[in-house]
């Protein structure tokens, strides 16, 4: 993997001179806590933040998907996010500390050798642009995406044609990797692929390096979304009988989320129970014990959750069935 990994990045090298990277800072003027994001749990380190927001920030690269760490293979710091990765190296001119994208759509075998040479002044295709640094033209809803999202300085040169990867219509640019994705609906039928989790998961990191974090300062932690698991005691009762049902709840990066309030409806086939549960403990779990009578075997008791906490609501149901 390490010397299948080393050499594209020397292959890349001479991409990476074609890959215009405006904006560059210095690291030493970029210290500070960094930026966390309670999307992910992750912190966006203080040396990549400048760069992070002026390359397109979340909408390109995406959120933080690891906090930044020493790459094993090349002894950067490097940082990966949902469709780039970042890296901090030595400029070669000034030996200074600078950030640079990595060329992942390089890296990941996107790169195709063109034997199409255009002049500069030759006109292109209509709807297409043809790149002469990179021997490859963008086209259609592709070259609208490029060009509103910033271009070649953003996304790099584009080093394959439009290609079907996967059943997908997909195009490779140095830094990315765009895919045709009109079931979403978007203004622009294209989406930048994750790349960033693709290629980490090629490169078997440690994967601990995932795992969500709190941020340095705890009450900047945002619960944005909720995920609830529910389940009771007994699948199957007698009709006459009681039964004990549990909730578990926890938040877009799997916290248990304390507090969320719950309420639940048990609905039996000849009358319906609303029930408030108690808040959720310090381990995102709340649970309640009813009582029932005089049901009918056979019937199936369906169990629906409304959970709340803040601004933010969930649902979620479960079901018992009474067979005695």
């Amino acid at each position: 993997m390490k010397s299948f990994y080393l050499n594209f990045l020397f292959a890349g090298v001479l991409l990476l001179s074609l890959f215009a990277q405006p904006g560059l800072r210095p690291a030493a003027a970029l210290e500070g806590p960094g930026r966390y994001y309670s999307e992910t749990g992750h912190t966006l380190d203080a040396h990549f933040l400048f760069y992070y927001d002026a390359h397109g920030g979340m909408e390109l690269l995406g959120y933080p998907i690891t906090d930044a760490f020493l790459d094993p293979y090349t002894g950067l710091l490097i940082q990966y996010f949902q469709n780039a990765r970042l890296e901090l190296a030595a400029d070669p001119e000034t030996g200074m500390l600078t950030v640079r994208m990595s060329p992942l759509g390089d890296l990941m075998g996107g790169w195709q050798a063109s034997a199409e040479v255009k002049s500069p002044l030759a006109g292109s295709r209509p709807g297409c642009e043809y790149y002469p640094q990179s021997r490859h033209s963008v086209c259609h809803a592709f070259l609208a995406y490029f060009l509103e999202h910033g271009g070649p300085e953003q996304l790099g040169f584009p080093i394959s044609e439009i290609v079907l990867e996967n059943d997908r219509l997909v195009q490779y640019f140095q830094g990315f990797r765009l895919e045709w994705t009109p079931e979403y609906g978007d203004a622009y039928p294209v989406r930048v692929a994750p790349l960033g989790s693709v290629h980490f998961n090629y490169m078997g990191y440690n994967r601990d390096l995932l795992r969500p974090g709190p941020p340095a300062n705890t009450f900047s932690y945002e619960v944005l979304t909720l995920q609830a698991a529910a389940s009771v005691a007994r699948p199957v009762t007698g009709r006459r009988d009681e039964q004990t049902v549990f909730l578990h709840v926890l938040d877009q990066n799997f916290r248990p989320v304390q507090n969320a309030a719950v309420t639940l409806v048990v609905h039996f086939r000849d009358e319906e129970r609303t029930l408030v549960m108690p808040p959720t403990d310090l381990t995102g779990i709340t649970q309640a014990v009813f009582y029932f009578e005089d049901k009918i075997p056979g019937e199936l008791v369906t169990l629906d959750y409304v959970i709340s906490y803040g601004t933010i609501a969930a649902n979620t149901e479960d079901s018992f069935r009474i067979w005695w």
